[in-house]
């Protein structure tokens, strides 16, 4: 199996098949059938598949969204307040683990899932840049899962004018080497992007009335503009369902003037806190 992933890894770099066979020492036969799909006979229906795939790479890049070590060694977690898509989420690493989903727990206001996996933890948390490059042949799956777990879609509004001047879609982190991958990624499919610190280290926020010291500075990679959202739309896009209703409203209505697009907006979406979410029909 040890064997196996670092042959995708080295395919995954563009080395031949006789390349990788020389640098593992083993037989180019052998790993042209592992490029062709057929995995190591020792590989039982119990163990984890972490060969890349789409799952994968989309809950690989899921978790450096969004995932976070559940305090236990070994043990990984996802904490969401949308249920539905926790659920896929944790469908999907099911799948990978090749066990039955687990049921959804509860922490205050969010939904929660672990999973106890050595292989699984230790994949996820080794080094990004070898993750990264593991997983390039499914760039956005990758990405995908990323904007899932923290991105975001807004409306860019002059409220003085009463005009829907443009659209963005955005995703926040503390470790801006992740985002500077990301846009470089997205820079690959041509979606161009900018990255900005919106919130330093020690600022006070607010989460639901209680007050915290901002232990990170927070980044975000923004796509800017109808050109450049629409190609993320098509070539990325969201699996979450309300992320991408709210995009494709906001593309459907770049045709119409400023003005038309600010009356449908306000007439379809609200604000609630910080975020526009669309109203009950």
């Amino acid at each position: 199996m040890e064997l196996y992933g670092k042959a995708a890894e080295l395919h995954a770099q563009d080395f031949s098949n006789g390349e990788i066979a020389k640098v593992l020492g083993t037989g180019a036969e052998q790993v042209r059938r592992w490029m062709r799909g057929e995995k190591p006979k020792r590989v039982h229906r119990y163990e984890p598949d972490l060969t890349p795939s789409r799952d994968l790479a989309y809950v690989a890049g899921f978790y450096l969204g969004d995932g976070k070590d559940a305090g236990e060694e070994h043990k990984v977690r996802f904490e969401l307040a949308d249920r539905e898509q926790l659920e896929y989420v944790g469908g999907l690493v099911a799948k990978l683990l090749r066990r039955e989903p687990k049921p959804l727990g509860r922490d205050g206001s969010f939904f929660t899932v672990d999973y106890d996996s050595v292989i699984l933890s230790d994949f996820l948390n080794q080094e990004f840049k070898a993750l990264v490059a593991y997983l390039q042949m499914f760039a956005k799956d990758f990405l995908r899962g990323f904007f899932d777990a923290e991105g975001y879609v807004s409306a860019v509004i002059d409220f003085g004018k009463g005009a829907l001047v443009s659209i963005l879609v955005g995703v926040a982190n503390t470790n801006n080497e992740y985002l500077s991958s990301v846009a470089r990624a997205l820079s690959h499919l041509g979606i161009k992007t900018k990255i900005r610190r919106t919130n330093r280290r020690g600022e006070v926020m607010s989460i639901r009335g209680r007050s915290w010291i901002r232990k990170r500075d927070v980044y975000h990679c923004v796509v800017l503009g109808w050109v450049q959202v629409r190609s993320f739309c098509s070539l990325v896009g969201f699996h979450n369902e309300v992320k991408a209703e709210k995009l494709k409203d906001l593309i459907r209505i770049g045709s119409k003037s400023p003005e038309e697009r600010f009356d449908w907006f306000m007439a379809h979406y609200e604000k609630r806190g910080r975020k526009w979410v669309k109203r009950a029909k």
